[in-house]
């Protein structure tokens, strides 16, 4: 057990110190296949200062418990000693309140995730994670999303992934479309900007008719007079 260089835990600090320290010991035990029986004494190992005091009081006034508890009810003690409830409404607050916002979608899973270790009652089940999770992204990303099955938790936040990210290949190709009309013009535009003459016949026509005149009268005419004169 020590190999895995367990954290302390003294009772002081952060409420969320608790949680963290609780989840770090259950890594372990997992990967160790460690016995329920045993979890209680390497985690009471660990306690320090006030946690290892109030941990004594707690079995020297139910001395016929020292056999019976288990992890799971060892856990439940220690949260509601060392993390108040008060605290765990406000981070349940957080929690449904969560939104995507202008995040990514990864960094919204990483909050959502990060808050969610904190009420694990309201993540616990596959079905009511998904749902939360799917609730707090954009209306775009959800609106995609909503009423379809996944398998998992991992296959709904990578499908929101892949659905944020065609919305924003979308937006961004709509941003850059005038500028695209700019740099590559079409041939009408084009037709704009030739000189008059190197015109075709029918986009002169076209020309004369918006301006109020013929082609004949819109075309670069010859200085008869000065031609004329120059003859003399």
């Amino acid at each position: 057990f020590r190999d895995y260089h367990p954290e302390k835990f003294s009772g002081q600090g952060d409420p969320r110190i608790v949680n963290e320290w609780v989840q770090g010991l259950e890594t372990i035990f997992e990967v160790m296949d460690c016995p329920d029986r045993y979890r209680i004494l390497s985690a009471q190992i660990q306690l320090t200062g006030d946690a290892r005091l109030w941990w004594n009081a707690y079995r020297g006034m139910r001395p016929g418990e020292k056999e019976g508890c288990t992890w799971d009810k060892f856990k439940e003690l220690i949260r509601e000693k060392y993390y108040p409830a008060y605290y765990r409404a406000e981070l349940e607050r957080q929690f449904l309140a969560l939104k995507q916002g202008t995040r990514s979608v990864e960094e919204y899973e990483r909050e959502f995730t990060r808050l969610g270790a904190f009420v694990p009652n309201l993540v616990s089940i596959k079905a009511k994670r998904s749902r939360c999770f799917t609730g707090g992204l954009l209306p775009a990303v959800h609106h995609n999303i909503v009423g379809h099955s996944f398998q998992t938790y991992a296959h709904t936040v990578n499908i929101a992934q892949e659905v944020n990210a065609s919305i924003q290949r979308e937006a961004n190709h709509d941003r850059l479309q005038p500028f695209a009309s700019a740099i590559h013009p079409q041939p009408h535009q084009f037709n704009q900007l030739l000189p008059n003459n190197r015109r075709t016949k029918r986009e002169r026509g076209k020309a004369s008719r918006l301006t109020g005149g013929s082609v004949r009268d819109n075309q670069v005419q010859p200085n008869r007079s000065k031609f004329h004169h120059s003859l003399l």
